[in-house]
């Protein structure tokens, strides 16, 4: 029904696990409609969203990703309480993070936004944190939920004076060849018409992190969207751009706290 109103913690997904840690309902989905069965509603509370499969639509866009367009695994969307959304993937089946809380009152406002730099990085790391939860983890919990949370809070992610095009085209350039095996920082560089160490300069300033640790985030996204989907692991490896699976397995590791296997088991 158009209109619908969720209550808390409540969405349109079955969830695969998940757990509550100081007032922060954190859990592992999977989208259980399609499209076309998606109506327009709202939630009691504020919620984030980090789309591990690609195909995820929502009102949150950026210069990378315009209207129109659907994000790509890896993308961290804010939904202030009370907005009126029909947030969906264009498949059933899309696996997804979730994370509502009642948030203080000067964040109860605004719009949908898509958060990069140290947002993104700690909500990939809840992915881990959440399937592998033991008595005795919550406070890793509340740490990487705050730190996420910080990037929504602020009044933007870039700093105010305006990125220039090429940081764009640079960022543009990664998601293109993120697969390619050795893709170096100077590649990237290269490609936009300035020196390494400005890239690295003005693109962490902008985004939140450097260069190279967008590579590696933008491979494990397209490698986990395989993953999860039971691709096998030493192909999968091979297409995102890894030296091999060993290599993979090290990056899961480091992005999302958990081993590409421990990572397809989460949502089985």
């Amino acid at each position: 029904m158009a209109g619908s109103s969720f209550r808390s913690g409540q969405f349109l997904g079955a969830r695969s696990t998940g757990v509550c840690v100081s007032g922060f309902q954190i859990d592992l989905r999977i989208a259980t409609l399609p499209p076309e069965q998606v109506h327009s509603h709202a939630h009691a509370d504020a919620h984030f969203v980090l789309a591990l499969d690609g195909g995820y639509r929502s009102l949150a866009h950026d210069p990378v990703t315009p209207a129109g367009l659907a994000f790509g695994p890896g993308a961290l969307v804010w939904n202030p309480a009370g907005v009126e959304h029909r947030d969906c993937f264009d498949e059933a089946g899309g696996r997804f993070l979730s994370v509502s809380f009642d948030p203080p009152p000067e964040a109860r406002r605004g719009e949908p936004r898509r958060l990069r730099g140290r947002a993104e990085a700690a909500a990939r790391r809840l992915v881990g944190a959440t399937a592998r939860f033991r008595p005795g983890d919550a406070l890793i919990l509340e740490s990487l939920t705050l730190e996420m949370a910080a990037g929504a809070f602020s009044a933007s992610d870039l700093t105010e004076d305006p990125a220039p095009e090429w940081v764009w085209r640079a960022r543009e350039v990664i998601g293109d060849l993120a697969a390619r095996p050795g893709l170096e920082v100077r590649d990237v560089a290269a490609s936009v018409g300035v020196h390494p160490v400005v890239l690295a300069r003005r693109y962490r300033r902008h985004f939140g992190q450097t260069p190279g640790a967008a590579i590696r985030q933008m491979r494990a996204d397209r490698a986990s969207e395989r993953v999860g989907r039971g691709g096998d692991l030493a192909s999968v490896a091979a297409d995102a751009g890894y030296a091999d699976q060993s290599h993979m397995t090290r990056e899961f590791l480091t992005i999302f706290g958990m081993t590409p296997g421990q990572y397809r088991g989460a949502f089985s």
